[in-house]
């Protein structure tokens, strides 16, 4: 394993977007909120078939599932929207990892984070991501790497302490 190693890569729109993907569909909550979503429209759709009186109660039942089947998808475009307006959003960054830190620039901006700023860690198709907690992450996609970059990266991580989540 080499003391320290770079990876290369641009920070797109479609990458921000992989990323959030892979973010949320590990989330539990909103596969229940999903699941309870799709419940609560079909209540609804009953409702307004006639099943029960109340159509105030139905637009009410479809409302809340559309929201809940609804919720990933807005939690991605509300997360693109903040990102968008990251100092780095769609610049070519320069990432340097070794054994105590992680090295983090574009141009003439940067920033340095030692291991034990990061709880956790995931490795998803979109690639590494990086815990600072539970919803903020910084991450590195599998493109940008070979499959020795992406192994000798985990195994500085779980050497600086790092959990895997």
């Amino acid at each position: 394993m080499p003391e320290t190693m770079t990876i290369q890569y641009r920070l797109t729109r479609e990458l921000w977007r992989s990323f959030f993907e892979a973010h949320y569909s590990g989330q539990r909550t909103l596969r229940q909120r999903y699941f309870w979503g799709v419940v609560c429209i079909i209540i609804g759709c009953l409702g307004f078939g006639g099943y029960y009186s109340s159509p105030l109660l139905a637009a009410l039942l479809l409302a809340t599932g559309f929201f809940a089947v609804l919720s990933k998808p807005l939690l991605i475009i509300k997360s693109l929207r903040s990102a968008c307006r990251h100092p780095f959003f769609d610049k070519e960054l320069t990432v340097t990892a070794g054994p105590k830190e992680i090295a983090v620039r574009s141009g003439t901006a940067g920033y340095s984070q030692p291991w034990n700023n990061f709880f956790g860690y995931r490795r998803l198709k979109p690639g590494l991501l990086l815990y600072h907690d539970r919803n903020a992450f910084f991450f590195i996609p599998a493109a940008a790497m070979t499959g020795e970059q992406a192994e000798d990266l985990e195994r500085l991580l779980v050497a600086a302490g790092v959990t895997k989540l």
